[in-house]
């Protein structure tokens, strides 16, 4: 599972402009095409005046251009392509989605698609343990030694992301067969290293919470973390209070981690979500 985007402004090709500046442009240029034609468009400000809906009807047009040029162009990118686009993308790549893959599964394979083109290096054995079974490999994790041991984690889908030996093996297989395995390489499939961690935090709601607002934050975390744990991914105490932060809760004090802890994740390891504790101590503003 690759890191999320920073949250950068969403790419553009022409800069969206404010509707009122596509209006002011419509009504100069009209007044300036009725100035020249001899006429005297003196209600060009009033809202009721038929030409002046006309330059709104223009201006709102030029803006739909804008934004679907821009939106067109981000369909082609891979981290902003959705739906139909990214599978348009992925079939240039000779890549079709799993049946029941998830739309942001099949972007993590067309991204390792797409850098392991380069022969055998560690994206080149991650494009193709993806590809054995995309619905169970969740992460892939490559290290090598000078001796052409090639070691391959694997971080499942399932359970508590532990790889079980009928995943490992079809793995095995896919890397080993003849036109993927590199000539003085040894391929060893092992699932990657998981390390439990357990949150317990004190909560306090704002009066106006519901009485399941602690619920909801605990889902939310799930979620959270779900979307974010990958191979080498560190487990701090900022993300859990981030996503615990839901509009509901007022104040959150972690006991576990505590507030200057982490968990560091080697690349061959992953973190798991194991019991999360969320203590009601009341509510205030």
């Amino acid at each position: 599972m690759d890191a999320p985007l920073p949250n950068f402004p969403l790419p553009v090709i022409e800069r969206e402009p404010e509707f009122k500046t596509l209006l002011d442009a419509r009504i100069a240029q009209m007044r300036g095409l009725l100035q020249t034609a001899g006429l005297d468009w003196d209600t060009w400000m009033l809202r009721s005046d038929p030409i002046n809906n006309f330059c709104r009807h223009a201006a709102y047009g030029d803006l739909l251009y804008v934004t679907s040029l821009n939106d067109t162009f981000r369909a082609t990118l891979i981290d902003f392509g959705q739906g139909a686009d990214l599978i348009a993308q992925a079939s240039d790549w000779e890549l079709t989605p799993a049946e029941g893959e998830a739309i942001d599964d099949l972007r993590r394979r067309l991204r390792e698609r797409k850098k392991g083109q380069g022969g055998f290096t560690d994206n080149w054995y991650k494009r193709y343990a993806f590809a054995a079974d995309p619905l169970r490999v969740a992460d892939v994790g490559v290290t090598g030694d000078a001796m052409g041991g090639v070691k391959v984690s694997i971080l499942s889908t399932e359970g508590d992301g532990v790889a079980s030996p009928e995943l490992l093996d079809l793995v095995n297989v896919a890397l080993n067969k003849p036109n993927v395995l590199g000539d003085n390489d040894h391929v060893e499939v092992v699932p990657a290293v998981i390390r439990v961690v357990n949150v317990e935090a004190d909560i306090w709601l704002l009066p106006e919470a519901p009485s399941d607002e602690l619920q909801k934050a605990e889902d939310r975390l799930r979620s959270e973390f779900a979307a974010a744990r990958r191979l080498g991914w560190d487990f701090t105490a900022d993300f859990v209070i981030a996503a615990l932060r839901t509009t509901g809760v007022r104040r959150i004090v972690m006991i576990s981690p505590s507030a200057d802890d982490y968990t560091r994740a080697e690349p061959n390891e992953a973190v798991a979500l194991g019991t999360v504790k969320l203590n009601f101590k009341g509510r205030a503003y």
